[in-house]
């Protein structure tokens, strides 16, 4: 019992790790994504990603790209620490489960489960990140000063209770679910694929760069394939829009035509190959280097 705590908390310091080189690549894609989710097709102020990160960064300075850093560094270190711990946690109930060794590689139809589960906790830890994270995101100001995170944290208190932290949640679910199966599913068939390609039984043996395009790669396939419900889970978090998450997308998809279920793909994509390289090299090389500092043979990953 005491060996699994070290490793969970390994396994959670690697995460927040993960999450901090997720945040410094990724957060002014994540901006522009926001943005771009939240204007309407029949008055939208931005023509594009690069119109709205070169606009945002004029009108109300480059600093503007990192609003909400606060609230988005403190979402992906709840949800890399709490993914990161789950998910090989998971991986290693499995092997005793099966009496596999700690190098054994599961099928993609495995990883993928293990992800999916996976995602039920994260959507749990981040829902109330990714409110405040939203609010900040969406304001415009041009040299006026603006309403800090503990303003919009009381005003939502004011207008919706602690529910509101809450709001959106079951689009979180249904957009991390599915997320987090092809997310960790991708980077560990990647993974796979790389080590049987160098002849490697080890991922602890796995180069940076594969670890880095891996993650990249993983990014990239997960979020092209849920960006509608990212849409909708923004709008609901934004408070534009209210209804559950069918009757949202039909509202869009009815008044604004069904290309606006994939505004801000662009910037996701964008966004997702360096935020998920950075996150998973920072995870690995984390682990690696707290393995070493443990006098462990490598990461039991």
């Amino acid at each position: 019992r005491a060996r699994a705590m070290v490793l969970d908390l390994k396994d959670t310091l690697a995460g927040v790790s993960g999450a901090v080189c997720c945040t410094a690549f990724g957060l002014p894609f994540d901006v522009a994504k926001a943005r771009l989710q939240q204007q309407h097709a029949a008055r939208a102020e931005y023509k594009g990603l690069v119109d709205c990160l070169l606009k945002t960064a004029r009108i109300e300075g480059p600093l503007a790209l990192y609003r909400g850093f606060l609230p988005a560094l403190s979402s992906a270190v709840a949800e890399n620490s709490v993914g990161i711990t789950v998910q090989r946690s998971l991986r290693r109930q499995l092997g005793i489960f099966t009496e596999s060794s700690k190098n054994t590689r599961y099928s993609a139809g495995t990883e993928v489960a293990l992800g999916a589960a996976t995602g039920v906790f994260t959507s749990i830890a981040i829902c109330p990140f990714e409110v405040l994270k939203i609010r900040l995101q969406l304001q415009h100001t041009s040299g006026r000063a603006s309403p800090g995170i503990v303003a919009i944290t009381r005003d939502l208190f004011r207008t919706d209770g602690f529910a509101g932290l809450y709001r959106g949640l079951g689009a979180v679910i249904c957009r991390d679910v599915p997320f987090n199966a092809l997310f960790y599913g991708a980077y560990e068939s990647m993974c796979t694929l790389f080590m049987r390609w160098k002849q490697i039984e080890s991922k602890d043996a796995l180069g940076s760069v594969y670890i880095f395009l891996a993650g990249g790669l993983a990014g990239c396939t997960g979020w092209s394939c849920i960006l509608p419900l990212d849409v909708v889970k923004t709008r609901q978090q934004a408070g534009s829009s209210s209804g559950t998450i069918l009757a949202v997308a039909r509202e869009i998809a009815i008044s604004e035509g069904w290309q606006s279920l994939f505004k801000g793909w662009s910037a996701a994509v964008v966004r997702a190959f360096p935020a998920n390289a950075g996150l998973f090299l920072g995870v690995e090389v984390s682990s690696r280097w707290i393995a070493r500092l443990l006098g462990e043979s490598g990461a039991d990953a």
